[in-house]
C-alpha cells in the first residue's frame, strides 16, 4: 500500500504478462534474421545497463515510493482549483473559491456607466437595422438613423463603421444611445449627439485633393482586360469603353492597338483614395486615324469633344422611326376618312398597336400632347431647320422641351385621333416646308463653339504631358 499527494491510498497490483501473438510474415522472417546480429547485441547491452542502474538507485524494497501527503488547507484547495490540471491527475478546476475576512457582499451589482462599441454595415444593410444589433433601443435607433438620412440622403455603402457610446443602463437593462459617428461619404462624416429626447447633428467635411492621373498601354488580352492590368478600376474601364464605343466600334481595337485615358485621382486627408470621373479618352488604332475624346461640360450637359478637330461636324441620316413596313407614301391620295383628295403629307407605317416609337435624330422635343386629327403627336426639331413628327401615338414618354438623341423611345404606335387603325404617320419638315421622308439623307449637327474647341484642346494637350501611372502586375483573365 502507498499514499499519493493527496493522502488517498492506492495498492499496486502485479499483471499476469501475456505475450503477444506471434509476429505476421513478412515481419517475423525480417525479426529472426536480425536476432544476435550486432544490433541486436547492443541492445541487450543498454537494457542490461539500464536495469542495473535502477536496482542500484531505487529502494532497498524494489516498491516505488510516493511522497507523504502534505496538509491540505483552504489556500491550498485554492491553488489547486485555480490550477490547470488534468482530472485523473488531481485536477480540481472549477471549485468555488473560498472567502475570507477580506471578501465584502454587496446589495447591487455595479455597472459600467458606458458603453463603447463599433458596428459594420453588411451589404444591403440599413443603419437602424445595424444600431439594433449593435443593443441600441429600437426608438434611439430609429431616431438616428432618420437623422443621418437628412444630413446624408441616400444608402450608406457596405462596410461602413459606425462608432457608438451607450449611456448608463435604465432599470429595464437597455442603454440609451449618447453619441454616434460615422463616415457617410468618401468626403463627409456626420455625428450625433443626445440633446434630449432628440439628437443634435454635425457634419465635417472631410478635405479631398483631385488631380489628373494617365493610364496608357497596349491591347495584349483584349480590350478590356488590357485596361484593367494597366491599373483602370472595373468603373473607369466601363465608362472608356461606352465613351470611344459612341464614336467607333470596339471590336476594330485589336491587340497592339493603343489606349490612353485620364481620369481625376481623389486622395482624402485620411489617406483613402478614390478612383473619380473620366475625363479623357483615346486609342490609336494600326492603320487608322487616331481618336481623341476630351468631356466637357456644354449648357450644363457633359458632352465628349474631338480636340483634334477630326469631328467638329459630323451628317447623319434620318433612320427610320419604327420598325414596319409602309403602308402609305407621301402625295396626293384621297383621305380614308374624310373622302376628299388631298396631300398626303408624311408616310405611313402599318404597326400593330403599341410598337415603340424612335427619334430619327438626335433633337428637342417642340410638341408632346394631343393634336386634333393627329391625336396624341411628338414634334421634334433637328439641326439644319429639319423637324420630323410622329403623330396616332398611344403614348407619349418625352415631354416638351426635352433633348433626345437619335435611337431613343419617343412613344408608342395607336389609333389617336382622325385614324383607321394602329399605324405611325410620319412628317419630316425643312424650313416649315414639308417634304418626302425619302428625300432627306442628312441632317447636320451644331458646330462646336470656336472658344469651347479651343479650350478642348488646351487641356488635351496639358493631358499629353501627363507622365503615364507605372504599369502594376497583371490582373487575372478570369
Amino acid at each position: 500500500m502507498a499514499q499519493d499527494g493527496f493522502g488517498r491510498s492506492r495498492t499496486l497490483r502485479e499483471r499476469a504478462f501475456v505475450p503477444p501473438p506471434p509476429l505476421a510474415l513478412p515481419y517475423a522472417d525480417a525479426l529472426d534474421e536480425a536476432r544476435f546480429s550486432s544490433l541486436w547485441w547492443r541492445g541487450c547491452a543498454a537494457l542490461a545497463l539500464t536495469s542495473m542502474a535502477i536496482m542500484v538507485a531505487g529502494p532497498a524494497s524494489g516498491l516505488p515510493t510516493v511522497a507523504a501527503a502534505l496538509p491540505v488547507d483552504d489556500t491550498a484547495i485554492q491553488y489547486r482549483a485555480a490550477g490547470v490540471r488534468a482530472l485523473d491527475a488531481g485536477g480540481q478546476t472549477g471549485l468555488r473559491m473560498a472567502a475570507d475576512d477580506r471578501v465584502e457582499t454587496i446589495a447591487v451589482v455595479p455597472q459600467r456607466p458606458w458603453r463603447e462599441l463599433v458596428a459594420t454595415l453588411g451589404k444591403g444593410d440599413s443603419l437602424e437595422a445595424g444600431l439594433r444589433r449593435a443593443g441600441v433601443a429600437q426608438v434611439d435607433a430609429g431616431a438616428a438613423a432618420a437623422a443621418v438620412r437628412a444630413a446624408a440622403p441616400g444608402d450608406l455603402p457596405a462596410g461602413t463603421k459606425v462608432n457608438i457610446r451607450l449611456g448608463q443602463a435604465s432599470l429595464s437593462g437597455a442603454r440609451p444611445l449618447e453619441t454616434l459617428s460615422l463616415k457617410a461619404r468618401f468626403n463627409l462624416r456626420v455625428a450625433l449627439e443626445r440633446n434630449g429626447d432628440s439628437f443634435s447633428v454635425r457634419k465635417e467635411r472631410i478635405a479631398v485633393a483631385s488631380e489628373p492621373m494617365r493610364i496608357s498601354g497596349s491591347v495584349d488580352q483584349g480590350l478590356y482586360w488590357s485596361l484593367r492590368a494597366a491599373g483602370a478600376s472595373p468603373r473607369t474601364a466601363s465608362d472608356y469603353l461606352k465613351a470611344i464605343g459612341a464614336k467607333i466600334d470596339v471590336g476594330t481595337v485589336l491587340r497592339g492597338d493603343r489606349f490612353d485615358l485620364v481620369l481625376e485621382r481623389r486622395v482624402s486627408d485620411a489617406g483613402e483614395e478614390l478612383p473619380g470621373p473620366l475625363l479623357f479618352a483615346g486609342v490609336k488604332r494600326q492603320g487608322m486615324d487616331p481618336m481623341a475624346l476630351v468631356k466637357w461640360r456644354v449648357a450644363g450637359d457633359e458632352q465628349w469633344i474631338d480636340p483634334t478637330g477630326n469631328a467638329v461636324v459630323e451628317e447623319e441620316g434620318l433612320s427610320w422611326p419604327v420598325n414596319a413596313p409602309i403602308s402609305s407614301n407621301f402625295g396626293m391620295r384621297v383621305h380614308p376618312i374624310l373622302r376628299y383628295k388631298r396631300l398626303h403629307g408624311g408616310i405611313d407605317f402599318r404597326t400593330g398597336h403599341g410598337a415603340p416609337v424612335y427619334a430619327a435624330a438626335d433633337g428637342r422635343v417642340t410638341r408632346s400632347g394631343w393634336n386634333g386629327g393627329a391625336g396624341k403627336q411628338v414634334k421634334l426639331a433637328h439641326a439644319e431647320g429639319v423637324g420630323t413628327s410622329y403623330s396616332h401615338l398611344s403614348r407619349i414618354v418625352v415631354p416638351s422641351g426635352a433633348s433626345v438623341s437619335r435611337g431613343d423611345v419617343i412613344g408608342y404606335t395607336g389609333s389617336t385621333g382622325l385614324s383607321t387603325g394602329p399605324h405611325l404617320h410620319y412628317e419630316v419638315t425643312v424650313s416649315g416646308r414639308k417634304v418626302d421622308p425619302h428625300t432627306v439623307k442628312t441632317v447636320r449637327r451644331q458646330l462646336v463653339d470656336p472658344q469651347v474647341l479651343a479650350a478642348a484642346q488646351q487641356r488635351y494637350r496639358s493631358y499629353q504631358q501627363l507622365a503615364p501611372v507605372a504599369r502594376p502586375a497583371p490582373l487575372p483573365t478570369s
